[in-house]
């Protein structure tokens, strides 16, 4: 299956301005996620795309999308530049990876049914001691990343890993309330399955995908 690497920017001098107002109104998440699908234009469509917001050192907004189909320009609003995405990597290969993710956990609640928990809220709750929260918040976001970084074909360097931007978002989508948080991850890993890793970055991982979540960025390091 063919999938594409694309960078999208957003124009700096919009010419629909009041659409991008009325976006922003339900916060940067949802006017991401409604900007991006102006890209694959078409009803009914399943979401077959991952992207990730970027702020250029200019000041401009931009995004990296991996798509099965090429996104479409949207005249006055976004441009697109396109390539073929095939990953070429081999088991033994070092890794410099991004990865902007929402870490969540599952809990059982008292009536036996499963529910997501934010994964650093879920740690901050059940620390014993208020100055231990912050400890065991980041131990838990380390934890999270290194129980699934096999799955995605990759041994993590533990030591070399940084999480930073930590931001919780609430938003109304579809009629109903949506509420996660993301959380960027940067740091070394060796791969180890190259066909999982290549699955990893052409469909992603984790959830949240429709709102910026998911998609692993990595480069090949001496």
């Amino acid at each position: 299956m063919s999938y594409y690497f694309s960078k999208v920017q957003l124009a700096r001098h919009p010419q629909d301005r009041e659409l991008l107002h009325s976006l922003s109104c339900h916060g940067d998440a949802y006017l991401d996620h409604a900007l991006i699908w102006r890209l694959f234009p078409g009803d009914g469509v399943e979401l077959d795309f991952l992207f990730r917001r970027q702020e250029e050192e200019s000041g401009a907004q931009s995004y990296y999308v991996v798509s099965r189909r090429v996104p479409q320009p949207v005249p006055g609003m976004l441009t697109v530049q396109s390539k073929p995405y095939q990953p070429q990597l081999a088991a033994g290969d070092w890794l410099r990876f991004d990865l902007r993710a929402n870490p969540v956990v599952a809990r059982k609640s008292a009536s036996g049914s499963s529910r997501r928990h934010d994964v650093l809220m879920d740690a901050k709750r059940q620390a014993e001691k208020s100055d231990t929260r912050n400890e065991a918040m980041n131990a838990a976001a380390l934890q999270w990343l290194s129980a699934r970084a096999p799955d995605w074909g990759l041994a993590l360097r533990i030591e070399s890993v940084l999480t930073i931007g930590y931001t919780q978002h609430r938003l109304r989508h579809g009629g109903r309330q949506i509420a996660f948080s993301l959380l960027d991850y940067h740091g070394l890993a060796q791969v180890i399955d190259p066909a999982r890793l290549s699955g990893a970055l052409t469909l992603g991982v984790g959830h949240a995908r429709g709102f910026g979540c998911g998609l692993l960025l990595a480069r090949r390091v001496d």
